[in-house]
């Protein structure tokens, strides 16, 4: 299996809505809160594409890559960087994709030395994910709650 990111446009936006959509919504409706009408503003909000990237999987069938997830890094003025998405279709879990995708995010972060911070939903499986690659808990809400990796 090998894995690349390609380039986001701004014709990519429903499909990657929908991929979002896929990916948030079983942990929105633990939490009470799924809207799609909400889902689809917010995500229009943070729809900048210079900083997003495919995710995309080529399992050597001939096929040509698939597009598998999403990774939005955005740089803060602050100097750190955001990991606004890492999303995954379903179809695509437990098979460290998404490790490899953050293990890119966290080596471009110890070269420009700076820390990657997140927001995570609450009760989400993602925060054992994150957790386990060394993000630390630094606030939060009963919605949200912030994460933080810094570069040693």
């Amino acid at each position: 299996m090998k894995l690349s990111f390609a380039p986001v446009d701004a014709s990519d936006f429903e499909a990657l809505f929908a991929l979002r959509v896929a990916a948030m919504r079983p942990s929105l409706e633990r939490l009470g809160i799924f809207n799609m009408n909400h889902a689809r503003k917010r995500f229009l909000g943070q729809f900048e594409p210079q900083y997003m990237q495919h995710i995309c999987v080529d399992e050597g069938a001939g096929e040509g890559p698939q597009r598998a997830g999403l990774l939005t890094l955005v740089p803060y003025d602050d100097g750190r960087l955001k990991l606004q998405h890492l999303y995954l279709l379903p179809a695509w879990h437990n098979r460290r994709i998404g490790d490899w995708a953050l293990q890119h995010v966290q080596t471009q972060a110890r070269l420009q030395g700076r820390a990657v911070w997140l927001e995570v939903l609450n009760q989400s499986d993602a925060i054992r994910f994150y957790e386990r690659h060394g993000f630390v808990q630094t606030g939060g809400d009963p919605i949200d709650l912030l994460y933080q990796w810094t570069p040693a």
